[in-house]
């Protein structure tokens, strides 16, 4: 649904593989033990408090104060991790500040991250602005993404990087790797080899030195027939998704209605539960598969992963369906047909897309809580039916 130049592919590479590595490890720790499950407009594990257990959290604003031996796996507006971690922090919001140390590793996507904390295995992390600070060390190896991104923290083993500005200032211990519009040392020194992509060369500054090989290498450049691929591309994903939502209205259009009444009324709880079941399907379908092959039912493993994209494309339509009606409301316009309000809103969707970074940001929103709103609407109509007699 939206144009992809290199630049688009480098961002939608690195929040894939944040997402799916992120999804591999936070399922496994749901299926073991009881996890410690939170949601509200404010979720906050005070200072001095201790849980023995993972926590899934999704809020407006998420503190974790105090200190936690398991996993943190929030999604928010505001995510504050001060405390201890034993084991990874996964975290999704518009603003993520982790000071606190994490015995596991770092998988973050947001607006604008700062980290400033010992990570003693892997960062993984995407946004628009990001902050990884002098009084943090990264103990493994460093991934980032994203529009701006300084590095002052060392790095034991590797970095890979596609991002627009990327500044390097502490030690790291292997290569340095990946596509950058603008690379930037300063005071850095690179152990191993400097292997990057760019229209400009590095600078270095303040003493930096790569002890390794420097190789720059200069992007393709797509010129017009690209970018009428790319048009065409865009074209067919719009065609796509609003034949979904027209087959939607025609066929369920009270539970369309429903949807997007729950989704304004209840964006939080569609954001979190949005969330959950974009990480833990897949490993869900996973643990089925390979449960099936054991004892029979393999293929209901595979069945769930059409159905997974098929809930988060129904998401993309009801957050679409739900923008077109505000819009038509903001402009004073009435009597419509619902079929005009979803075109008109998956078309802004699906143009603000087409922006580098803020458009995958407000797309994979788009996909999250639209399926939690779908959800809801779906548990809630299962809870309303009488019990046989």
């Amino acid at each position: 649904m939206a144009v992809t130049t290199p630049r688009h592919r480098r961002w939608f590479a690195a929040l894939g593989g944040s997402i799916v590595v992120g999804a591999l490890c936070a399922w496994l720790p749901l299926e073991a033990s009881a996890a410690d499950l939170r949601q509200g407009p404010s979720v906050t594990v005070g200072t001095g408090q201790t849980v023995n257990d993972d926590i899934y959290a999704a809020g407006g604003t998420v503190s974790i104060l105090g200190n936690v031996n398991g996993s943190v796996i929030a999604a928010g507006g505001t995510i504050t991790v001060s405390g201890t971690v034993t084991r990874d922090v996964m975290v999704a919001g518009g603003t993520i500040n982790v000071t606190g140390k994490v015995g596991g590793s770092i998988r973050a996507a947001g607006g604008n991250l700062t980290l400033n904390a010992p990570v003693e295995q892997d960062v993984v992390v995407t946004g628009g602005t990001v902050d990884i600070g002098s009084g943090g060390t990264i103990g493994r190896d460093l991934v980032i993404a994203g529009g701006t991104a300084t590095v002052s923290a060392p790095v034991a083993r590797r970095v890979s990087m596609a991002a627009g500005e990327v500044t390097l200032r502490g030690r790291v211990g292997g290569d340095v790797r990946g596509n950058v519009d603008d690379l930037r040392l300063d005071g850095a020194q690179i152990g191993g080899n400097l292997d990057y992509t760019s229209s400009n060369a590095v600078v270095l500054a303040n003493g930096a030195h790569v002890a390794g090989t420097t190789t720059r290498r200069t992007p393709t450049e797509q010129g017009t027939r690209g970018a009428a691929n790319g048009f065409l591309g865009w074209l067919r994903g719009l065609i796509g998704i609003f034949a979904l939502g027209v087959l939607l209205l025609l066929l369920l259009p009270r539970f369309s209605t429903r949807s997007i009444d729950t989704l304004r009324a209840e964006p939080w709880a569609s954001l979190g539960i949005g969330a959950a079941i974009l990480v833990v399907t897949p490993i869900v379908a996973l643990i089925v598969f390979i449960v099936g092959l054991l004892l029979g039912g393999w293929w209901l493993g595979l069945l769930l992963i059409p159905l997974w994209i098929l809930a988060l494309a129904i998401g993309y339509v009801v957050s679409g369906f739900l923008l077109g009606r505000l819009i038509f409301a903001r402009l004073g316009w009435g009597g419509y047909h619902d079929v005009l309000a979803l075109l008109a809103g998956l078309f802004v969707l699906t143009v603000v897309g087409l922006v580098p970074l803020v458009g995958w940001l407000v797309s994979l929103a788009a996909f999250v809580a639209g399926a939690g709103a779908v959800a809801l609407v779906v548990t809630r109509r299962a809870q309303m039916r009488p019990a046989p007699a």
